[in-house]
């Protein structure tokens, strides 16, 4: 008896190490990460134990003040909380995270000063973690759990295992940009025309994606106008690529209605 109980606890204590391996061989893959977040925020929220998790990715304004976006959660939320508006700088835990680039553990939210955002459902527990992932020095996101509510508040030990779940994304994340810098020749004729410090953020990821898109856009229409193309061929072009996205947004609809269906 005593030894199948040792058994057990030696089976429990490993489950952690297994789900975390499982998210580190998920985010070795080679498929496009941006595709696949609703996973990885399913996995990293089994890594963690927590009842629910969402991964916040870094955007940028005209006025270059940073901000962020939710991207793939596992609860369902309004549709609201998908849009593009920017909430007041630091007026959110995340937000706050995001402005100093520390982690926050918050042992019971009720009572903390962020009562006031306290979340009244059945489904998660009082205690929160919202940890940065970063890309070298550069904060491009932020991960978010919240506790179950049938289990102890998080503590030290639940910190440092988000921390290095938001680590491996923040690698990901910035691996993911590598490739996209690859595999495009219009991003490589961007890389080169930048300057030695702006290539950097660049190729350490730390540039925003909203960001990135731009400067690669800006060297795409350059490219064109330099070829002699006019205006209308260009306009052309880009109603391709606009035509390209919502063909793909179509099929990873359907896909994803398909899979649900099967499950």
């Amino acid at each position: 008896m005593l030894i199948e109980k040792s058994c057990d606890e030696a089976e429990s204590a490993l489950n952690p190490l297994g789900d975390l391996h499982e998210l580190a061989v998920f985010l070795n893959a080679e498929d496009d990460l941006e595709s696949r977040l609703d996973e990885l925020a399913r996995l990293a929220a089994r890594a963690t134990a927590a009842a629910s998790c969402s991964i916040m990715l870094s955007m940028d304004n005209e006025s270059e003040i940073p901000y962020l976006k939710l991207w793939a959660c596992t609860e369902k939320l309004p549709a609201e909380a998908w849009g593009d508006d920017q909430p007041d700088h630091g007026a959110s835990i995340a937000n706050r995270v995001l402005e100093h680039g520390k982690p926050m553990l918050i042992t019971d939210i009720q009572t903390s000063e962020f009562a006031s955002l306290a979340r009244h459902r059945t489904s998660i527990g009082f205690s929160f973690i919202s940890t940065p992932i970063q890309s070298g020095q550069q904060t491009v996101g932020v991960l978010n759990l919240s506790s179950r509510p049938d289990a102890p508040s998080f503590g030290d030990a639940d910190l440092i295992l988000a921390n290095i779940v938001a680590a491996l994304i923040g690698r990901s994340v910035q691996v993911a940009w590598l490739r996209k810098l690859v595999r495009s020749r219009i991003a490589q004729t961007a890389l080169a025309r930048q300057g030695e410090q702006a290539a950097r953020r660049l190729t350490d990821g730390s540039l925003p994606p909203s960001r990135l898109a731009k400067l690669l856009a800006k060297s795409f229409y350059k490219d064109l106008t330099t070829a002699g193309f006019s205006a209308g061929q260009i306009i052309e072009a880009a109603s391709e690529i606009i035509g390209q996205i919502s063909g793909g947004l179509t099929r990873h609809k359907k896909r994803m209605e398909r899979e649900t269906v099967e499950s």
